[in-house]
């Protein structure tokens, strides 16, 4: 194992070596991420709305600016507080991306980033990542898909340069990065081929392609070629219908994408442990090291 920082090995805590996220709690801590809160008042989808932040330790940070990753679902990107108590090792049902983060940049497989897990209401989350209106059975959804983004890029990313004041930030579209799973995954798709001078990558776990009998699939084919770096996989384990829309979608962005897209059908289930076990290769084709 080969680390940017002196530690224990893994083993010797009882976490597994082959995941970064168990590797993570082996680092010293002054060499781990911090993670802070930011509650912002926004103006576009009215309504308090709150940002957490995780900043890579200086040990592991460098010199360059930093890009930034905005995660859909923000409650499910790190630990929920009513876990406080279950042992790191056990921990399930969230993303836990600062401690993957930690382990990959310890393990120097990805580039330093500021993430930012965006929350969203429940009620109104399919309504907020899919931009057109449309129907599953009796029930209509969507349509504020793109003051979503607007949210994200007018709201959310200043908000963020002026809690960080002290971290530079990257301010190119290639270093900011739309993360989505599910649902989630159609609002961070949509940003990256609609806005590429905006949002010049996408990472897609198990992305909900069926909307509206593949939406998604009908924008990508509108287009001649697909200008961002997008990472997105589906599981096997997942629904046939699923896996069918998704298998159209990643053969169209493929096809467009000029060897910027890894798109493909991998083992898995439709649940954030899941993607957790996914999540490292889909980063490390983000946010390769330079």
């Amino acid at each position: 194992m080969r680390c940017r920082i002196a530690h224990a090995h893994p083993s010797q805590i009882g976490a597994p070596s082959d995941r970064p996220e168990f590797h993570a709690l082996a680092m010293p801590r002054h060499d781990r991420g911090e993670i802070d809160h930011v509650l912002l008042d926004c103006a576009r989808l009215p309504g308090l709305r709150l940002l957490r932040i995780y900043v890579p330790a200086p040990s592991l940070r460098g010199d360059r600016p930093l890009p930034v990753v905005l995660v859909n679902d923000g409650h499910k990107a790190f630990e929920p507080s009513h876990q406080h108590r279950v042992s790191p090792l056990h921990q399930t049902g969230t993303l836990q991306l600062h401690r993957l983060m930690d382990g990959l940049l310890c393990e120097g497989r990805i580039r330093p980033a500021v993430v930012v897990a965006v929350a969203v209401h429940a009620s109104r989350r399919a309504d907020q990542y899919v931009p057109i209106r449309t129907r599953l059975g009796d029930v209509a959804f969507g349509g504020h898909g793109d003051a979503y983004l607007d949210l994200l890029e007018h709201e959310a990313l200043p908000a963020v340069r002026q809690h960080l004041r002290s971290v530079p930030l990257a301010e190119s579209a290639a270093d900011r990065v739309l993360l989505g799973a599910s649902i989630g995954a159609v609002a961070a798709l949509y940003g990256a081929l609609t806005r590429p001078a905006v949002f010049g990558n996408a990472i897609a776990l198990s992305p909900s392609a069926w909307v509206d009998d593949g939406f998604l699939t009908r924008v990508v084919e509108g287009n001649e070629r697909v200008p961002a770096r997008i990472a997105a996989d589906v599981g096997h384990g997942e629904q046939p219908a699923m896996r069918d829309h998704c298998g159209r979608l990643f053969g169209a962005l493929s096809a467009r994408g000029n060897g910027n897209v890894s798109a493909c059908t991998v083992d898995g289930a439709h649940n954030e442990d899941s993607w957790r076990a996914r999540l490292p290769r889909l980063l490390q084709h983000v946010l390769r090291p330079r």
